[in-house]
């Protein structure tokens, strides 16, 4: 299987990857940050999981001069790697994205790494409200070496999707250059906003800045995956060690099941006094602020009323549809509750037809594939056309059967 694309997400729209269907399922790497992760971290993980360290000395050359230390260290009785990179000529953050163009590394390694480093410089602008970069520790060539490096080990590992379990931050103040601050740094907060973040009791800084936005911007959030099968575990560690935790970050490469789990939060309110014409405003707003769907069921409340539940998903903890929904309802209360969901693995393309690219959800379980036409292409075609709905569905129903039996078959995304 060649590279493939593994943008994140979560910062852009979604890319369904097309590919010829091969022998081999969907391969996903996975983050478990047991204790944080940091831009080393991830670096040594990579390194343990089989990136080839003369693979990226080689490659990350035409970055700057520097000796790359690998070693084996011991953590709460685990053993796993560890990164250093000696710097032989330092690079200020200035010369961060030049140093990156000019070098010869892929248009994608080059994209992505600085997607990553933007990131970086726009936080720290927005927290100390200048305009110019006040990055402190991470103005270092290690902070370069660390973002490139990861996205090129990854990159080389031919992967299709990249997935992190939930953030770790620490609780309390640690000592910087600048004074007593949160173990949960400010930048590391507005790197991970819209992802989920455990709190544990260590008084220590456990996901760094560097370690927050690149996984941040290549990784889905996931609580809960599911391997067909296992093909290797890396494990890689930073300088601290926490004596009674185990400052690790645990990697692991396999095939995907062809259902996906993950964990999302489950907003209901009962209404009984809400005009019915309201509804549709009240869908487009939820929808638009994350809503991942958005259903209304009829029950029978206090006093025999009849009424209407409304249940809205999301990932995480999502205040702005709360707020939507004590805006826009006469609701006077909400239940939430985390619940997990199984996704089939799916992909969208776009057939051509005799009325032009219509967009086609393609999905599979137990080894058999099915479609369904997207209604709004279909809705605005038949308000064009001027025909019923129902007819040209049937229509182009047969164009796109032909079509799926003509082409090659695609490989699905979970």
């Amino acid at each position: 299987m060649g590279k493939l694309s593994w943008y994140p997400v979560i910062d852009i729209e979604v890319i369904f990857i097309i590919i010829r269907r091969t022998k081999e399922s969907v391969k996903a790497l996975y983050f478990d940050p047991i204790s944080g992760a940091s831009g080393d971290m991830i670096l040594a993980a990579l390194i343990d999981l089989g990136v080839s360290v003369d693979f990226l000395k080689k490659n990350l050359a035409c970055i700057t001069q520097f000796e790359l230390r690998v070693k084996n260290v011991n953590r709460t009785g685990v053993v796993a790697k560890s990164v250093q990179f000696v710097i032989k000529k330092e690079v200020g953050a200035d010369n961060f994205l030049p140093l990156l163009e000019r070098s010869r590394l892929s248009q994608k390694v080059k994209d992505i790494s600085r997607r990553i480093i933007e990131r970086i410089f726009e936080v720290e602008k927005r927290i100390h409200g200048t305009r110019d970069c006040h990055l402190h520790e991470l103005g270092t060539a290690d902070t370069l070496l660390d973002v490139v490096g990861a996205t090129l080990a990854i990159d080389s590992l031919g992967i299709s999707k990249v997935y992190t379990g939930p953030l770790k931050a620490g609780r309390g103040f640690v000592r910087t250059c600048e004074g007593n601050m949160p173990a949960f740094n400010f930048a590391t907060a507005q790197l991970l906003k819209g992802f989920p973040v455990e709190f544990l009791p260590i008084p220590f800084e456990l996901t760094t800045p560097t370690g927050a936005a690149i996984l941040s911007t290549i990784a889905e959030p996931i609580e809960n995956i599911s391997f067909k099968k296992i093909e290797n575990i890396g494990i890689g560690t930073g300088t601290m060690d926490l004596k009674e935790y185990p400052n690790l970050l645990r990697t692991f490469i396999g095939e995907l099941n062809d259902t996906l789990f993950d964990e999302c939060r489950v907003i209901e309110a009962n209404i009984d006094d809400q005009n019915p014409q309201d509804y549709e405003v009240i869908f487009e707003k939820l929808y638009k602020a994350g809503a991942l769907e958005v259903f209304l069921t009829p029950v029978i409340m206090k006093n025999s009323r009849p009424g209407i539940m409304l249940t809205v998903l999301t990932m995480g903890d999502n205040q702005k549809v709360i707020d939507l929904i004590f805006q826009e309802t006469t609701t006077l209360g909400v239940r939430m509750m985390n619940t997990t969901r199984i996704k089939l693995a799916r992909c969208i393309l776009s057939v051509p037809t005799p009325y032009g690219k219509i967009k086609t959800k393609i999905f599979e379980y137990a080894g058999k594939k099915r479609f369904s036409l997207e209604y709004q292409d279909l809705k605005k075609l038949s308000s064009k056309l001027n025909r019923p709905l129902r007819d040209l569905r049937q229509e182009i129903t047969q164009f796109v059967q032909e079509y799926l039996t003509k082409r090659k078959p695609v490989e699905l995304c979970p």
